[in-house]
């Protein structure tokens, strides 16, 4: 249904007037019961910035350290009163930010040593805090700390004119020798503004080096003319030439990219950042697999230089794929999904290395270290690789995943009068779910699976299962699954729909978290994220009235027309998984072009396994994998029962 990719991390509008469904049904221990209409106004004093008004209409408690918490964050505090607040609530979300504002208070301070004891729990992150800091050091004598922390503020912070200027003036000295990393760092980031200012500074061979880097990424004409200016001594150096090959990459200039990225990958020090030369690594991959050059496409993939995160797990994906798959090389396949493996720790992910490992295993005839891969894999059955791995080895479903199992009482969790969580509580009183939102994850970042079960369990009893979902992802991240909180099935997705509530709910957990006022960037809207062209004319199809207002504020309206508009791909596909969410995603004419360039799922001559992952837009791909592993767990909790695991017949619609 859209082409983008959504999250729900984005900010939400702060104190929402709207109330908590069903709150007045919602038990709440006395100690944290108060007037929501006082809470509210409260709130609302404090988002115009009348914070006498704010902290007058507070509730005493946790209810005033919200307020207080929003004022300081603003920048309108004491030090005395930030010291205070960190003192009493460190385990507050935000609290980076509150700090970051709190050093304008900070720069107000005429004593040295309590200066000094605000940035012993971390480094300045402003220009203001960094020369209160300088100065404070200089006080009491020790001029070398106050040049390190000059120089680590010059390479590492963005600064306007103004700071850039008065930071100059304290400490130019020292700044002195920091001038041409400062401005590698500013050319690395794109600041092309800050980057221009650092050019008299900078001898003649180094202006000549950053005109040439920023004019590739600006596009501007007669770049080679300007690479031809640079001295040879800086020529080689990597931030040239990775702005060079993104340069290659745009115009889809293949070949040159391949040749210089080739070149560039014979040493980490030759790719100087090699996460800089990642996404577009991935995306030249992809590209030349797509042209039939699966070799090419493999020395484009490794060695990346990367050992660790998203870019790194993909790499390692691809380069084994592709020597397993298109070059018919298990061993060497094997050696990446290994590292892939070994260095990841998600079940996303975890799940990914140890069923392909199986593969390059049964390749090369390796049947019992196979099964074990394998075994290892289908651990991580809420992922699709670890479902992949499970159907492999014939297994059932974990009969965990199927049942609702006992709930936890929260109210008898650690957590539980913390103020963390009667902080999430009053807001959600007050009808705030997006900062209590907020509260509630942050909460979850620092709990065992007991604690973090216990709060899934609150959030579902609070009839809030996008935060129920959320929570689940942040344990799934840890390893640990919450089967109730990670999919749970809400009422606002109901029995009777065109298509079966499994899918239903697949497609609206994948879409929106079951957050039912969302909007997406692209405008799509509410719990199946629903675009309002679409929106009317499924509405038109059935025969209902509709408004654009009502996919946010009437869920059962949205999930009506989602549906409608699914059971319409399934008329036009068939119970393939693999196209229906495609053309929900992507759009319909996505996937019948990729039936006919990759070949038609539905048939068995087809490796249902190999064409997911062909799908050309990552968004897609991974949308497909999230939509068809919460579908079999759906279905499963749905039926009271685990049964086989069969993730290739629901893609392929058999």
């Amino acid at each position: 249904m859209k082409t983008h990719s959504f999250r729900l991390s984005r900010a939400l509008p702060l104190f929402s007037a709207i109330l908590l469904t069903g709150l007045a049904s919602f038990a709440v221990p006395a100690p944290l019961r108060a007037d929501p209409a006082a809470l509210r106004a409260a709130f609302e004093a404090a988002s115009a910035r009348d914070w006498d008004r704010a902290l007058a209409l507070a509730p005493q408690g946790v209810g005033r350290d919200l307020v207080e918490w929003q004022r300081l964050r603003a920048g309108e505090g004491l030090l005395g009163e930030y010291e205070d607040f960190i003192r009493r609530h460190p385990d507050w979300p935000g609290m980076d930010y509150l700090r970051r504002q709190g050093e304008t208070a900070v720069a107000r301070s005429n004593t040295p040593d309590r200066v000094l004891a605000w940035f012993a729990q971390g480094d300045a992150v402003t220009a203001e805090g960094t020369m209160a800091h300088i100065r404070a050091l200089q006080a009491l004598g020790r001029g070398d700390e106050a040049a390190a922390v000059a120089r680590r503020a010059w390479v590492g912070l963005r600064l306007t004119a103004a700071e850039d200027s008065a930071l100059l003036a304290q400490s130019g000295q020292a700044l002195a020798i920091a001038h041409e990393a400062r401005l590698d760092a500013l050319l690395w980031a794109g600041e092309a503004a800050e980057a221009e200012r650092m050019l008299p500074r900078v001898p003649a061979g180094w202006q000549a080096l950053a005109r040439a880097r920023m004019a590739l990424r600006a596009d501007a004409p007669g770049v080679d003319a300007l690479i031809e200016a640079v001295p040879a001594a800086l020529r080689d150096h990597p931030g040239l030439a990775q702005e060079r090959f993104t340069w290659r990459m745009r115009r889809q200039f293949w070949d040159g990219a391949l040749d210089l990225l080739t070149e560039r990958s014979a040493s980490a020090t030759g790719l100087g950042h090699p996460a800089e030369w990642g996404r577009r690594r991935i995306q030249l991959v992809r590209q030349l697999l797509s042209d039939g050059r699966p070799r090419d496409a493999l020395r484009a993939a490794t060695p990346h230089h990367l050992t660790s995160g998203g870019d790194f797990a993909d790499l390692e994906f691809l380069a084994g794929w592709i020597a397993l798959r298109h070059l018919n090389d298990p061993e060497r396949a094997l050696g990446h999904f290994r590292h892939l493996r070994d260095g990841v720790s998600t079940p996303i992910s975890l799940s990914r290395g140890h069923y392909w490992e199986g593969r390059a295993l049964e390749a090369l005839g390796r049947a019992d270290a196979a099964q074990a891969a394998y075994r290892a894999g289908a651990a991580h059955q809420t992922a699709y690789y670890g479902l992949l791995a499970a159907e492999r080895l014939g297994l059932s479903l974990d009969p965990a995943l199927a049942g609702g199992g006992q709930r936890v009482d929260w109210r008898q969790a650690g957590f539980a009068q913390g103020s963390v969580m009667q902080a999430a509580r009053l807001l959600l009183q007050a009808g705030d779910r997006g900062l209590a939102r907020r509260f509630l994850l942050h909460l979850a970042e620092g709990l065992d699976a007991r604690g973090l079960e216990a709060l899934g369990d609150y959030a579902l009893e609070a009839g809030e299962p996008n935060f129920a979902v959320l929570i689940g992802k942040e344990a799934a991240g840890r390893g640990i699954i919450l089967p109730r909180a990670y999919f749970p099935v809400p009422e606002l997705v109901p029995d009777g729909l065109p298509v079966s509530r499994a899918l239903a709910l697949s497609i609206a957990r994948r879409e929106s978290e079951f957050a039912a006022d969302v909007r997406s960037p692209a405008g799509a809207l509410g719990l199946m994220q629903v675009m309002p062209g679409t929106a009317k004319l499924m509405s038109d199809k059935l025969g209902i009235s509709h408004s654009v207002p009502r996919l946010t504020s009437d869920p059962p309206h949205n999930v009506r027309l989602g549906a409608a508009y699914l059971a319409q791909l399934v008329e036009e596909f068939g119970p393939s998984v693999a196209l229906i969410a495609s053309g929900y995603n992507a759009g319909p004419g996505r996937p019948r072009r990729w039936v006919t360039e990759f070949g038609d799922p539905r048939q068995s001559s087809v490796d249902m396994v190999d064409w997911v992952e062909t799908i050309p837009f990552a968004e897609t791909r991974t949308y497909v994998m999230r939509v068809v592993e919460s579908l079999v767990i759906y279905r499963a909790k749905l039926r009271g029962s685990p049964g086989p695991v069969r993730v290739i017949a629901e893609l392929r619609g058999g």
